[in-house]
């Protein structure tokens, strides 16, 4: 595959975000007119170091998966500026550097949602969810397909997949469709929005051991967006906690989830069912 992404320092954070905020038009009338915003995301600021999970966590509506979307610009930003590896982010595109061509946002970052059953193709077998990214980039079939066989393998899905639809799989089969097709163009950012919420806890464990041996396996850095807390405890080495569009707590896992400082991350904690003797 032609490599046009931008050369990656070491040492450099994968993603630094600064003052981030993302306002949503209020309508109302007859002629639907903007009466007022809502501020989903309010100045958020954070660091995603390389080969490290940061966890982002907070109740439903609290802001982090549209915090997530204005990253790849799935949700436009009212102010704030974003940096990959570095390099600044405009208009889908990483600023080069030098002569280099300017790299694609999407062929570094990558995402995966939260539904594995919506965010498949029905219509598409998996050999066409797993190789169109890459035709589409000039790829030869023949090379998309080896690459598509080598991803199901490092997923543990069968390779006798390649001529089925999403409709014939599992809710954890999905999600490991869904994570396969993320690494199809060989993103070094992952961006995870709720992807273990829709499963059992058996298959979410499974999903969590899955994106941490992908980590180490090809330098990845991921930014894990969830709720449970008792997953976030299980794959993080940071933690950004979040109330109503701001970030009230940051810092190591560890200290964040056995030492909290704010009394929103004490009761999201408090919440999490433990067995009492």
């Amino acid at each position: 595959m032609p490599n046009q992404k931008a050369a990656i320092p070491a040492g450099v954070p994968a993603i630094e975000a600064n003052g981030l905020t993302v306002r949503f038009p209020v309508r109302g009338g007859v002629l639907g007119k903007v009466k007022d915003y809502f501020t989903a995301v309010d100045g958020v600021s954070f660091t995603l170091e390389q080969g490290k999970i940061l966890s982002v966590v907070g109740e439903s509506g609290c802001g982090k998966s549209t915090l997530v979307k204005s990253l790849v610009g799935l949700v436009p930003l009212a102010s704030g500026s974003v940096k990959i590896f570095g390099r600044g982010v405009a208009d889908g595109k990483i600023a080069p550097e030098g002569g280099e061509r300017p790299a694609r946002v999407c062929d570094m970052v990558q995402m995966v949602f939260q539904d594995p059953f919506s965010s498949l193709n029905p219509r598409m077998t998996v050999e066409e969810i797993l190789t169109s990214p890459l035709t589409a980039r000039g790829v030869a079939f023949d090379e998309a397909r080896a690459r598509a066989c080598e991803l199901l393998e490092r997923v543990s899905v069968p390779a006798a997949a390649m001529d089925k639809f999403p409709h014939e799989f599992s809710g954890g089969q999905r999600q490991r469709l869904c994570i396969a097709r993320s690494l199809t163009v060989r993103p070094k950012i992952l961006l995870c929005d709720e992807v273990t919420s829709a499963l059992d806890v058996s298959v979410q464990a499974q999903i969590l051991h899955l994106l941490d041996d992908l980590r180490n396996d090809f330098g990845l850095s991921i930014l894990f967006i969830s709720h449970d807390m008792q997953v976030v405890r299980a794959i993080s080495d940071d933690v950004l906690v979040m109330y109503f569009g701001k970030v009230v707590e940051r810092g190591r896992a560890d200290d964040v989830l056995t030492d909290p400082q704010h009394e929103y991350t004490k009761k999201l904690l408090s919440c999490v069912p433990t067995i009492k003797r």
